[in-house]
């Protein structure tokens, strides 16, 4: 294996495979965007894992896993040749599901914290676990067109690595099997232990939460009095959140969508449209027996908020100073931008919003949206790297597990880089948004992956379900259970 000279490997032997260690060799600061640790030949791989040597070629010329770099990011298996579609003409929407990082080179696959290789119902894997260790770079691992060698790269712009610093912590096994696999992946990860704050959710070994929530009924356009009818009608009614969650006594979340707010980056109730206090809709939602939920894009700011106007100085910028993009959405006022994590007095704004969500208005399962804005790149005002900035702040918001009465929390990551925020958020989304519609033809036209459609949500559920109750408790986003506003035939619901 060929170890750039930056970075130190340590190889131990492990049940069914391997550990690769890279720690820093030298001290410095880390000026790319992504830093090249090694190249290993898939013969050796093979060697690592102790793949039988009759399948070895099979392996590599069979399915490869290429995981995106965070929730709406393509998660499935490409064939030699295939590849991920970009947007095209519309390039900001890349935006949403690119790796703040170099792009994949013709006939290369990329794919990030997990990859593996597949020969019918045998696997070879390679895996970062660091992050399970503290705050390290995410990886991500970069397959020749030909799959004859893997390139292992870290995301460490702006870190200040310390001779003998770890960098990465790679499992490489082979597994018979695709439950062996999630076994695997489960004791790796430690998951069991992970999942048990989200007990109240559900039973652990079963843990499937339910519930309501406003986005594909009402969009942005809710208000006070829809919510309300909402949450009055669901125990009165046959409804599926009724008749499978509360009338058998399960845990059932109510929760309150994107619409809410008076502006992206400001986050009190739109008084047009919550006349009353945020604290009094979660109270009815507690008297009918539903655990309050709201969401929340915390790194966002829009240009209509009064934090963009008040605290410009909080916004990351380039180097020519101004605010980075983070996005585009018609209904946020075109384009966005985000919160520079380097600043302590950005920390504490966050920390001070959730402080209210929580303790003031009395919400337990808060949904953090947009999450893969904590990496774009940008300059960073106190300089430091993305990947322990993100750590510090999300492991102030989530490490509170229980409100000052008690009663526990949860925390549903989205958009979210899936590597850095597995420790953090083990309630994640783990693929684009569904819709009520196939396909979205136009977007489908521009090569989006992450467009919102049944078809592309299906396929990225497929794609890692694998993940599902061995590193997160997986959320595939909604089941349509009406049939007024939606347009899947009876073939494309079943």
């Amino acid at each position: 294996m060929k170890v750039h000279p930056r970075f130190h490997l340590s190889v131990e032997k492990e049940e069914g495979g391997a550990a690769l260690r890279f720690a820093s060799a030298t001290e410095g600061n880390v000026g790319d965007a992504a830093s090249a640790v090694a190249e290993a030949g898939f013969d050796e791989l093979c060697a690592l894992s102790e793949a039988p040597a009759e399948l070895r070629e099979r392996l590599r010329l069979g399915a490869c896993f290429s995981n995106g770099w965070q929730s709406w990011s393509f998660g499935g298996e490409l064939m030699m040749g295939e590849r991920v579609k970009r947007a095209r003409i519309l390039s900001a929407l890349n935006i949403y599901t690119d790796r703040p990082g170099p792009l994949p080179k013709r006939g290369e696959t990329l794919s990030n914290f997990l990859v593996y290789f597949r020969a019918g119902d045998c696997y070879l894997v390679l895996v970062s676990r660091g992050a399970a260790q503290g705050p390290t770079p995410p990886v991500a691992f970069r397959v020749a067109a030909d799959r004859r060698t893997l390139g292992i790269e870290i995301l460490a712009e702006g870190a200040n690595l310390s001779v003998g610093q770890s960098v990465a912590d790679i499992a490489v096994f082979f597994v018979e099997g695709y439950f062996a696999f999630k076994e695997r992946l489960e004791s790796l990860f430690g998951a069991q232990e992970r999942f048990a704050r989200l007990a109240f959710l559900g039973h652990a070994g079963g843990l499937v939460p339910g519930g309501y929530e406003s986005w594909y009924n009402r969009y942005t356009k809710i208000d006070e009095a829809g919510i309300v009818r909402d949450i009055e009608a669901i125990p009165s009614n046959d409804n599926l959140i009724n008749a499978y969650y509360l009338k058998r006594g399960k845990p059932t979340i109510f929760q309150i969508d994107d619409g809410w707010e008076r502006a992206i980056g400001d986050w009190e109730p739109d008084p047009n449209k919550f006349p009353r206090a945020m604290r009094s809709v979660a109270g009815d939602i507690e008297a009918r027996g539903m655990i309050p939920g709201i969401w929340i894009a915390p790194l966002l700011v829009s240009r209509s908020s009064s934090l963009y106007a008040e605290h410009p100085e909080w916004l990351l910028r380039d180097r020519r100073g101004a605010p980075v993009l983070a996005g585009w959405n018609p209904g946020w006022d075109g384009s966005f931008y985000c919160l520079d994590l380097s600043l302590a007095e950005v920390e504490e704004h966050i920390a001070e919003i959730f402080d209210r969500l929580i303790e003031r208005w009395g919400y337990r399962y808060l949904k953090l949206d947009f999450l893969y804005a904590g990496f774009l790149r940008g300059k960073r005002r106190e300089g430091g790297a993305a990947f322990e900035q993100y750590d510090r702040v999300m492991r102030r918001i989530t490490s509170r597990t229980r409100d000052s009465r008690g009663r526990p929390l949860a925390y549903l990551g989205c958009g979210a880089p899936l590597e850095p925020s597995f420790r953090h958020f083990p309630l994640m989304r783990i693929g684009a948004d569904t819709r009520e519609t196939w396909d979205w033809p136009a977007l489908r036209l521009l090569g989006y992956q992450g467009r919102p459609a049944a078809r592309v949500n299906v396929g990225h559920t497929i794609g890692r379900a694998l993940l599902d109750k061995s590193v997160f408790v997986s959320d595939p986003d909604v089941l349509f259970c009406r049939s007024v506003r939606i347009a899947l035939t009876k073939r494309k619901r079943n």
